[in-house]
Formats: structure tokens, C-alpha cells, sequence
């Protein structure tokens, strides 16, 4: 779903070995701003972060399809992780599902602007499930003619995203990987807690010093 407007765009994606020797690459075409350029850029990384896996060898080919007014901001983010989960994992995306969201490298989702639009959009289109981040739950003022045709599901992580997204045999299992996986350690509060200890093991007299 493109941001700030009322417009639903399918996404493609498909993951093969790398053609390089060195590294693979994410492409992405479709008219894309430089936000989301950036948004296509950060899935290798929150891929490796958020499940465990390397896809340093991999190419990643994204196609936004029908974006003859481009794609701009990040929106799609969450839509794009999901298309790339499905391809690497083989484990379909439900075709009666659409989402808007941006993400975190840590899988949080994040707020995204005009959404109210875009899920009224999304009943247009014969969607009957939309997914949106919670924090934006507030923000949505749909008419009444809506609220019958569609559901909202708000979604808090990348885990919540594929839980209400994906369909089939693998899902269950990929979603017992989520959950086994460490969430990252966040480096600032590990150093904070070392320095402290540090500090209680000195003795007084070494303190004053």
C-alpha cells in the first residue's frame, strides 16, 4: 500500500543464488523514492538480525507492480520483509491480506502517515484483512461502509506480521524458529549494566581514589 495515498500495490519477490562471487544484491524496481529505496536495503539486515540467516548469498528481486505514479516512503516495509520471508521460507502469503507498515532492523513495526486512506483503499480493492501498525490504531477514521468489509488486525512485530500473513504447511515452523531466535542485545544497556558492576565491585576506599 503507497504512502500517504489510496492506492493498493502487489508485491513480488523471489530469492536465487547470488550471480557475484562476492555478494549478492537486493534489486528492486518500480519507480521507487530514495525512503523507500532505503526501506529495501535494510530488509538483508533485519533478515540476519531478526531470524539468523545469512543471505549474503542470495539476490533478493523485488517488483512492485503497477507503480506508474512510483513509491515513495516506507510504508511497504513490512509488506516487502513478508514477500521476501515467503520466497526464502517457500511458505505462501495470504492473497486476501494487505498491509502497510514501516520497520526497525529489531522487527518492531512503525507508525506509517495516511492510513485511513490506504485501508479504505484496500476494502475497494475486495481485501478482507489489512494489516496496520498498532501505533496507528488511533489514527484510523474510516467511513461506516467500511467497517463492515473489512478487518483490521494491528500488529506490534515482524512475528505479528507473519503470523496473520502467511498460510500453508511451513508457517507453523517458521514461526517456532521466530520464537527460538534471541531477541538482540541492545549493546548501550550491556555496557551501562557492566559499568555499574564494575563500579559495585570497587571497594570504597579504591573509589575514592
Amino acid at each position: 500500500m503507497s504512502e500517504f495515498s489510496g492506492l493498493v500495490l502487489p508485491i513480488v519477490a523471489e530469492v536465487t543464488p547470488a550471480g557475484s562471487q562476492s555478494e549478492g544484491k537486493v534489486i528492486a524496481t518500480g519507480k521507487l523514492g530514495d525512503i523507500a529505496k532505503e526501506s529495501v536495503q535494510n530488509i538483508s539486515a533485519i533478515i540476519k538480525k531478526y531470524m539468523g540467516r545469512d543471505i549474503s548469498k542470495h539476490d533478493i528481486h523485488i517488483q512492485f507492480i503497477g507503480t506508474y505514479e512510483g513509491v515513495e516512503g516506507d510504508s511497504a516495509s513490512i509488506s516487502l520483509i513478508t514477500a521476501v520471508i515467503s520466497a526464502m521460507e517457500n511458505v505462501p502469503v495470504r492473497q486476501d491480506v494487505a498491509m502497510t507498515g514501516s520497520i526497525s532492523i529489531r522487527g518492531t513495526v512503525l507508525p506509517i502517515g495516511g492510513v485511513t486512506a490506504k485501508i479504505e483503499a484496500a476494502a475497494e480493492a475486495g481485501i478482507k484483512t489489512v494489516l496496520i501498525p498498532r501505533a496507528n490504531l488511533n489514527d484510523v477514521l474510516i467511513e461506516d461502509k467500511y467497517k463492515k468489509i473489512i478487518e483490521i488486525i494491528p500488529v506490534e512485530t515482524l512475528t505479528d506480521v507473519l503470523q496473520n500473513a502467511l498460510v500453508g504447511g511451513g508457517k507453523e515452523e517458521l514461526l517456532r524458529k521466530l520464537k527460538e531466535m534471541r531477541p538482540p542485545k541492545i549493546i548501550g544497556k550491556v555496557e551501562l549494566e557492566s559499568e555499574r558492576k564494575k563500579q559495585a565491585s570497587l571497594s570504597p576506599e579504591t573509589q575514592k581514589t
